[in-house]
This record gives C-alpha cells, sequence and structure tokens, in this order.
C-alpha cells in the first residue's frame, strides 16, 4: 500500500491532482479543500493516500492531512458510502466541521453533499458518531463547532503516542485504529502506548 507521496505538483484539477516523483506522476482524487491546501503547480508537497483496488481498477485518493484521510476511511466504511460520495461529504464540509456535524447528527448538514439523501445523512451518524466521538476525545480527531474538543495535554500526548507507533514500525491506519480504542483521558503518553502494543499482541 501507498502510504503517501513526497513529490511535486503537476497539475491540479477541479477533483484530483498529479504529484510527481521520481519521474513517474501520480493522479489522485482529492476533495476541493486538499486541492486548495495545495495550492500551486510545482510546489514540493506530501499527499497522504488511500489506494483503492477493484477488479478492472487500481486508483489513489490524496489527503492534504492525515486527518482528512482518517474521515474518508470511515466514511467509506458506511453502507452505501463509495469513494465518490465520501470525497464530495470532504469536498462540501471542512474537516473540522465535519466531525461536529456527525457527532451532533446535523442531518441537515449532511443532506447539502452531493449524492448524500436523508437516509444516508442518517446512516453515517448511526455508524460514525460514536466512533469519531472516541477519536475526538483521544485527540487524533480536532473539531470546531459545539461538540466538545480534547484538551490540548491530551491532544499533545495522543500524538506523542501516535508518533512513537509509527517509530515503532506501525502503520499510520494501524497506530490511529489502535489507539481510537482507548480511553486515553489521563493516561500518560507511555500509559498510552503500552496499552496500545497490549491491544495489537491480544488481537
Amino acid at each position: 500500500m501507498i502510504d503517501f507521496i513526497k513529490g511535486h505538483v503537476m497539475v491540479l484539477g477541479a477533483d484530483f491532482v498529479v504529484v510527481e516523483n521520481n519521474g513517474m506522476g501520480y493522479r489522485a482524487a482529492a476533495s476541493t479543500f486538499t486541492i486548495a491546501d495545495l495550492n500551486q503547480v510545482n510546489e514540493e508537497v506530501i499527499v497522504y493516500t488511500h489506494m483503492i483496488v477493484r477488479e478492472d481498477d487500481i486508483s489513489l485518493c490524496g489527503f492534504s492531512t492525515v486527518q482528512e484521510r482518517t474521515l474518508f476511511r470511515l466514511l467509506t466504511s458506511v453502507s452505501g458510502v463509495g469513494t465518490k460520495v465520501a470525497v464530495g461529504i470532504l469536498s462540501t464540509i471542512h474537516i473540522h466541521d465535519l466531525a461536529s456535524v456527525i457527532v451532533t447528527g446535523d442531518v441537515t448538514r449532511l443532506t447539502k453533499a452531493p449524492g448524500v439523501g436523508k437516509k444516508t445523512a442518517q446512516r453515517i451518524i448511526l455508524e460514525l458518531k460514536d466512533k469519531i466521538d472516541k477519536q475526538m476525545k483521544a485527540g487524533v480527531i480536532t473539531q470546531t463547532g459545539s461538540a466538545p474538543t480534547a484538551s490540548p495535554v491530551l491532544i499533545s500526548e495522543t500524538r506523542e503516542a501516535l508518533e512513537a507507533m509509527l517509530a515503532l514500525g506501525y502503520s499510520q491506519q494501524e497506530a490511529e485504529g489502535v489507539i481510537m480504542q482507548i480511553d486515553c483521558a489521563g493516561k500518560t503518553t507511555e500509559e498510552i502506548i503500552k496499552t496500545a502494543l497490549q491491544l495489537i499482541i491480544a488481537g
């Protein structure tokens, strides 16, 4: 799996980006917010990726932040939400607002995204509300709006634990997935890491 691409922006399309690395151009579907973040052609960037493998196609989605990729993966885990719909949601609602929209059950806001009807919005909220709430409390996802935010200390400790897991050789997806399962409130960085490793061994 390609976790990220570091290279130069060659093309910025309406819904995709092409990044050149070592003479190869990688095209990735992207939200309007990611395209705005990448901003300038020929700028060196890191694009975090998610690979989609089908019988007749292999494609990439690209994200300017790990957090946007995390939300994309959560969205596409919901039945009936494919790549196109997920990217449409991420193009309509900024990631910092999206977490709050889902946790507070704002169906109306979600239905403003292309391809999202009332039933799909309700299903997204039902399936993701608790998962996103856990990730916000762990500091993996930050947000604005009315939902409670994690304290700066907790966010710092969780990020340190995440970075330590990456340094140990675990992928971003593995590290985020296991830390999401932990109630990090009041735990030190070392305690979070220890619990995460225990979950991985037990899993």
